[in-house]
């Protein structure tokens, strides 16, 4: 065999990089390197164990030591295994030595006293039923070993291998069944979720979105496009191929692509006769595909029976005389291999060689510019989906409408079991789950604080960027996605990916599904899609704020006098229409004028908003306070009869009473006059409600001030003329 002279290559392979954790979870470490040293020393233990040193009458210092390393190494393990978010080295650690631990006592006890198998047939149940068969197997496995060497001592190998192949048996059976029973439950669980949480399930927010042109850039629509490409792409090749079997006038010429990640080069496309096999692989470590990566050159073989008479992509044997190799190279890196051959040996000895490279460049050439098609199709598709959202995202007013579209748009990307979007409070301190889907429909209104260990809690807290767990289940250390409370083995992948605005998370969408759920083109798109409707998001909020600036007053930060006019007649519209009642609570603090006489209307103001939060602090939740005008105030109070009412006012009353106001070094007073009225009992309409609880207010300051009036107290006495003042 002649060979040219070869070139060197040099191989640059990426560095691996690791998906990088949250700080959170670092600290982990030392609780590692600890369970490691437990399971060293109960490996050294074992290696003692098979020796029975505690069998018979042992020396005195294999009494006391045996069972103080076994002592430590038990508590030690129990104590590791007992912390949260352990992971599977520490329960491993805690069940060898439980393992240890019945085995010494068997020792003990000697073999006419109680036996210890039951005790560890109940360990090797546990383990097998609590934890991954690979576990479980790996006990009943090391209880087997301790059972034979027991056995070589007592002499009783029937009963030591009946019991080494009944504990694996065991586990294998319990294994399997606690498997099916976990699919079981998760198909179950899937279809449950469907039926009552499925996507459809939108219209409780209003009309469902629009289906998004998303679904173009989901895994099943690009490996359709990419079959179109692949078959393309086959006939370019086929063509090239042909055409250098022409050229070098070869008996075959074939194309091999590489695939490093299998390590086998597979033929895809071939001139030849029909003994060419047209589903042949070459592993990467045999001639000629080895050579040509190796040293990314020419191969050349004449008269080499060893490799010519047994070529993999024959059917059958074929006499081949001379073969031909040539890298087809792309941006410097070997990406398959040209092959021609031919039945006479000493052949391509002319200019073959030449024209087989050229071919080689144009291979190179032809998918270089299929893969670049690829890539621009796959690019402008997905330019052209995420305008198509981004526009209906523009176009939202309202909270409710982007989540709707934000969720419509992963689903149609990808297929995922439930998702949630989550909403980080001004303060930063807590989040809200304001949409969901799927079984996080269940946790849907609920707060979270940002300082309980979940995961959104950390990607609220923390993430940048979006953040993809494949194998929650693996996770060194495992959270809930989204409450405390959720439950285990709610989702095997979690792709998390924030809404980030201005530097800060206003919130993140969370995406639940099975493992490979989730991919590049996905995380990508999302993040895109995140970016743009937290910007939305934005100013959505922002324009809410504006609109709550608008209906408040600004001094006290109550609802103002028309925001309650608006309120009220809404309040009579629904309790008309649930036939209910509520009653109206009208307050005027006394002698305002005069503490504004004396003490300044800097004071009067300090008065007013000291009034003003005592009246919120003491209101029911869903009761509506605001200022009426100057220092008076109202209260709605939904579902309140006249008692009910007047109950409220007196504690309001005493609050105020109570509460002092304290204004540059001085210490006032402020006391107020209720009046109380109900609807529909006190007038049917607005006005007539208003001046009802506005007369059992003026009957107040006319009986003494700092007192709750109800105005069915008044009847036609109620009315009466000149207000006093104050």
């Amino acid at each position: 065999m002649a060979e040219p002279e070869t070139r060197g290559r040099a191989e640059d392979r990426p560095a691996a990089t690791g998906r990088s954790r949250p700080a959170a979870l670092r600290d982990s470490r030392r609780r590692r390197r600890a369970a490691e040293g437990a399971l060293l020393l109960a490996a050294v233990l074992f290696l003692a164990a098979a020796f029975r040193p505690l069998a018979g009458h042992p020396h005195w210092a294999t009494r006391v030591a045996f069972p103080m390393l076994l002592a430590f190494g038990m508590g030690g393990s129990a104590l590791i295994a007992s912390l949260k978010h352990k992971g599977w080295l520490e329960q491993v650690a805690f069940y060898c030595f439980l393992l240890l631990g019945f085995d010494a006592l068997g020792q003990i006890l000697g073999p006419g006293s109680w036996p210890v198998w039951p005790l560890v047939m109940l360990l090797v149940a546990g383990v097998a039923t609590a934890e991954t068969p690979r576990i479980g197997l790996g006990i009943a496995g090391l209880a087997s070993l301790l059972a034979l060497a027991d056995a070589n001592l007592t002499g009783r190998w029937q009963q030591g291998a009946a019991a080494a192949l009944a504990y694996p048996a065991l586990a294998a059976l319990l294994g399997r069944a606690v498997a099916d029973d976990r699919r079981r439950l998760e198909r179950a669980l899937t279809e449950v979720a469907k039926m009552r949480h499925g996507i459809d399930q939108f219209e409780e927010w209003g009309e469902e979105p629009k289906a998004t042109d998303l679904s173009q850039v989901s895994e099943e629509k690009r490996r359709a496009r990419r079959l179109d490409h692949d078959s393309s792409a086959a006939r370019s090749l086929e063509a090239i191929v042909a055409l250098a079997r022409r050229a070098v006038s070869a008996h075959t010429v074939a194309y091999f692509a590489v695939d490093r990640d299998r390590d086998l080069a597979f033929l895809k496309a071939a001139a030849g006769p029909e003994t060419v096999l047209p589903d042949a692989a070459i592993p990467l470590g045999a001639d000629p595909i080895a050579f040509v990566l190796d040293r990314d050159t020419s191969f050349y073989a004449t008269a080499y029976d060893r490799l010519l008479q047994a070529l993999p992509y024959y059917r059958g044997s074929v006499r081949i005389g001379t073969l031909l190799a040539v890298p087809v190279s792309a941006a410097g890196v070997a990406v398959g291999v040209l092959v021609a051959d031919q039945l006479e040996v000493q052949a391509f000895t002319g200019r073959e060689p030449e024209l087989l490279e050229a071919f080689a460049a144009l291979l190179a050439e032809s998918l270089s510019h299929s893969k670049a098609a690829v890539s621009r199709e796959e690019r402008t598709v997905e330019l052209g989906a995420l305008a198509n959202v981004s526009a209906q995202l523009a176009e939202q007013v309202e909270r409710r409408g982007v989540y709707r579209l934000l969720l419509r748009a992963a689903h149609d990307l990808v297929a995922f079991e439930s998702a949630a979007i989550l909403r980080a409070d001004e303060a930063e301190t807590r989040y809200t789950l304001e949409a969901a889907t799927g079984w996080a429909r269940g946790f849907k209104g609920r707060e979270v604080a940002l300082s309980e260990r979940t995961w959104g809690a950390w990607v609220l807290r923390s993430a940048q960027e979006p953040y993809l767990l494949d194998d929650l289940a693996g996770a060194e250390q495992r959270m809930p996605i989204l409450a405390l409370d959720e439950g285990g083995r709610r989702a095997q992948s979690l792709l998390a990916v924030p809404l980030r605005s201005s530097n800060t998370n206003l919130g993140a969408l969370m995406l639940m599904g099975r493992r490979g759920t989730f991919d590049a083109t996905a995380n990508r798109v999302l993040k895109i899609l995140a970016n743009q409707a937290a910007a939305v998001l934005r100013t959505i909020w922002l324009v809410e704020q504006r609109t709550e600036l608008a209906v408040r007053d600004g001094l006290t930060g109550l609802y103002n006098r028309r925001s309650f006019n608006d309120l009220l007649g809404r309040a009579i519209a629904r309790e008309e229409r649930q036939s209910g009642r509520f009653a109206l609570m009208m307050l005027d603090l006394d002698h305002f004028k005069k503490l504004n006489d004396t003490h300044g209307h800097p004071a009067g103001d300090e008065a007013l908003r000291v009034a003003s939060r005592a009246i919120e602090g003491n209101l029911r939740r869903g009761d509506v306070a605001a200022r009426y005008g100057g220092e008076e105030f109202v209260a709605i109070l939904p579902g309140a009869d006249e008692e009910g009412g007047v109950a409220q006012a007196e504690r309001v009353r005493r609050a105020l009473a109570e509460t002092p106001v304290a204004f540059e070094g001085a210490r006032m007073a402020i006391t107020a006059s209720f009046g109380v009225a109900v609807w529909p009992e006190g007038g049917e309409g607005a006005p007539a409600l208003v001046e009802a609880a506005d007369r059992a207010l003026y009957a107040a300051k006319q009986r003494g001030r700092n007192r709750v009036v109800a105005a069915s107290s008044l009847g036609l006495a109620g009315s009466g003329s000149g207000e006093p003042a104050g």
